[in-house]
């Protein structure tokens, strides 16, 4: 009864009992030889298909209500901060129960699209260009195992990033690069230069203003951190390896201050070059 539909719940109801099971017992022992096995072998077989297209019939309504309430996002007739009709309300217009539109709700809250704000109901997210983070975190971590493939991902989007920067940086922007920059140069210690470092890298995705780049880098980004962190540990034990990072950050903003994308491309493969070398020579220890 949880579709909250009288009519489709009863036929839910009847299939296993009525529709499945009794043409079941007839249908069986005309292919089984131990006819008496294959009367008991009714109810169980009837269970399962009523399982499955119960099963098949919610997804299908679920579906239906995520699709609607995407499409409503992506047709701009909800926009971030708008509040979503309540779930009585929203049930009565798509034709489903209100737990059906419940589980679709906490779905969307999982995703990050909608924020419940308790005892006020449900508003789609202000900030919609991060929705992705949460379920590319997961895929990551399930992907843990390949942290080289995952950082030359992250390498080909951060060249990808520091281009559009470059085409797009303002000097607003360019005063807080270099404002960032200077906070890293009096930074005294590793953790707060990692701390910096990253802040500089998210900078420069928010500047290259593409949501679908800023929202992988920032779920890989939650993935590698403690590995990022372990490279940067391991570049400060190499003579003048901070000297090299710190030279490579520099020029890298140089180039998007002024503009040179194909400059900031070159400064960013050598940037990350410089980090999957790491990561090689960490693995191999």
């Amino acid at each position: 009864m949880a579709l909250g539909q009288a009519k489709i719940s009863l036929l839910l109801a009847c299939l296993r009992k009525l529709i499945l099971l009794i043409p079941l017992i007839f249908i069986l022992p005309l292919f089984l030889s131990d006819k008496v096995f294959a009367v008991f072998l009714a109810e169980p077989v009837s269970d399962i298909l009523a399982a499955a297209i119960t099963t098949i019939t919610f997804l299908s309504r679920f579906n239906g209500i995520l699709n609607q309430i995407t499409d409503n996002i992506q047709r701009g007739r909800l926009k971030a901060g708008d509040a979503l009709p309540a779930e009585r309300t929203m049930a009565e217009t798509m034709g489903v129960s209100r737990p059906a539109v419940r589980e679709a709700l906490r779905a969307l809250e999982f995703l990050g699209i909608i924020k419940p704000v308790p005892g006020g109901g449900n508003y789609i997210a202000d900030d919609l260009d991060s929705w992705l983070i949460g379920p590319l975190s997961i895929l990551f971590k399930l992907n843990n195992g390949y942290i080289r493939q995952n950082q030359q991902l992250r390498a080909a989007l951060e060249r990808e990033s520091a281009i559009l920067a470059a085409r797009k940086c303002t000097p607003l922007d360019a005063a807080e690069l270099l404002r960032i920059l200077a906070r890293m140069d009096m930074a005294e210690d590793e953790k707060s230069r990692g701390e910096i470092d990253k802040e500089l890298h998210t900078k420069i995705a928010k500047i290259a203003n593409n949501p679908m780049i800023f929202s992988v880098l920032t779920a890989a980004d939650q993935l590698t951190e403690n590995t990022i962190s372990g490279i940067r540990d391991y570049i400060m034990q190499k003579d003048h390896s901070e000297v090299q990072i710190d030279e490579q950050h520099r020029r890298l903003v140089e180039a998007i201050i002024n503009n040179d994308d194909r400059q900031a491309e070159l400064c960013m493969s050598e940037h990350m070059d410089t980090i999957e070398k790491c990561i090689d020579e960490m693995q191999q220890k």
